[in-house]
């Protein structure tokens, strides 16, 4: 109670009042989510509602470096399990990343072309109507 003492200035005595009403403020559990969190000595906070003892901060629970080291821990956590789910996906080459993208379309084009290349009789109509295969065309 310093602060309400006519003593070491105004500005002082905001800055500790400020932080005597940081440190006797309820916070919220990180674990249970219920603003039932104390301080119970410099650094220590218990959770009443869960009974978790956290270390944080000394006048507040979570301090603004500590807040930014997490932030940081996530994204890099994200980060990493991206590029190992990247790393386990097979790498087609390009002409089948190609195909793949285009859809069934392209997979059918290329189906037709190899089974005409492979023989596959086709029927073919002669200017008189005789129907012939195409396979057999060259023959007579």
């Amino acid at each position: 109670d310093v602060y309400k003492r006519q003593r070491y200035g105004a500005s002082l005595r905001k800055i500790i009042k400020k932080f005597e009403v940081q440190q006797h403020s309820r916070y919220q559990c990180p674990f249970c989510g219920k603003h039932t969190v104390r301080r119970l000595a410099v650094g220590i906070w218990r959770c009443k509602a869960c009974h978790k003892v956290v270390a944080g901060g000394a006048w507040e629970l979570a301090t603004s470096l500590a807040l930014t080291a997490k932030s940081t821990m996530l994204r890099l956590k994200k980060l990493r399990e991206e590029t190992a789910a990247q790393a386990e996906q097979p790498v087609l080459p390009p002409a089948q990343q190609e195909a793949a993208a285009v859809g069934d379309k392209a997979g059918k084009k290329d189906a037709s072309k190899e089974g005409a290349k492979k023989g596959v009789a086709k029927k073919k109509t002669t200017q008189g109507g005789a129907k012939r295969t195409q396979a057999g065309a060259g023959k007579k």
